[in-house]
């Protein structure tokens, strides 16, 4: 007899149905504007999936948004499973291809830290880069919501790691550095994220952030780039607004998603990252189908075409 879990999976992977959310519909998270468009209903698996595009500033984002219960219960019972095959500890593979994710991101931060920094990686995972900084010197802490990993990171760190969300863990303005590697994009509220995130931060430390360049994975996939898990997609420039409306300036671009910013002593143009945003979406939009693009993605996949 099938278990309520394998059931559930099941239903996720099969096409053409809806995931199990009502969600709500909300404006933009992130330039708060109400004027969205419609810019798909299904997303890779070919479930029913509604993606909008913001009027104001670019963002792509689900819409009906999940709640955070609805979001809680997909990342406990299917996450792992349904976006890499595995419902338990990570794979040998998984800690390989983490662990040279993690010596890159720390080559681009290292000079930016000071002597044995206090650091705090927000959504931690298997607890790759905490421990690459534990072998710097520095005195590395993190936080990670999913239980198989994040159980796999208690145990490999002694205690170095909470088994919490980031609405649940309480810091002081102790760190040196926090990180947040691809976390925004499953966050229904990342602009509340990012202003805990800052908070966080001692006066002069620095916030890390990297997202998926979601213009870059629509231009090469169309539709085929969403999916449940991202509830949100970010480019450059709407990366930086968010952060702006947290007091957070870039300080480092590293890559069009991955920047490292710090407070603002001054005020910050967001109306012109706004334009800039939007601007970069509708070059991408107007020169992609998200039809065309998904075929064309499939075609190379099975080698139909070069």
């Amino acid at each position: 007899m099938m278990t309520d879990l394998t059931l559930g999976i099941l239903r996720n992977l099969l096409p053409f149905s809806g995931y199990p959310y009502r969600g709500r519909l909300i404006g933009c998270p992130v330039c708060q504007k109400q004027e969205y468009r419609k810019l798909a209903s299904l997303d890779r698996r070919l479930k029913r999936l509604p993606t909008v595009v913001c009027n104001g500033c670019g963002l792509f984002f689900t819409n009906p948004m999940p709640s955070d219960t609805e979001l809680s219960t997909y990342y406990e019972s299917y996450y792992r499973f349904d976006y890499q095959l595995n419902a338990g500890p990570p794979k040998p593979r998984h800690i390989v291809k983490r662990k040279r994710e993690a010596e890159k991101r720390y080559e681009e931060i290292k000079d930016w830290l000071p002597s044995k920094a206090r650091t705090l990686d927000f959504g931690a995972g298997s607890g790759e880069f905490i421990l690459r900084l534990l072998d710097a010197g520095h005195d590395a802490h993190g936080f990670e919501p999913g239980e198989g990993y994040g159980q796999y990171a208690q145990e490999k760190l002694q205690g170095r790691v909470q088994l919490a969300s980031w609405q649940d863990v309480d810091y002081r303005a102790e760190f040196d550095l926090v990180t947040c590697f691809h976390v925004l994009e499953h966050l229904n509220d990342p602009l509340a994220a990012l202003r805990r995130a800052s908070q966080w931060l001692r006066p002069d430390g620095l916030l890390f952030i990297e997202v998926p360049n979601s213009l870059r994975w629509f231009g090469d996939k169309g539709f085929g780039s969403f999916h449940f898990a991202h509830v949100v997609g970010f480019n450059r420039f709407n990366l930086e607004l968010a952060a702006a409306k947290a007091g957070l300036a870039a300080v480092k671009v590293i890559s069009s998603t991955s920047i490292v910013f710090r407070r603002s002593p001054g005020r910050i143009d967001v109306d012109t990252l706004a334009r800039n945003a939007k601007a970069t979406t509708e070059n991408t939009l107007q020169a992609t189908s998200p039809v065309s693009a998904f075929v064309r993605h499939k075609m190379r996949k099975f080698s139909m075409i070069r």
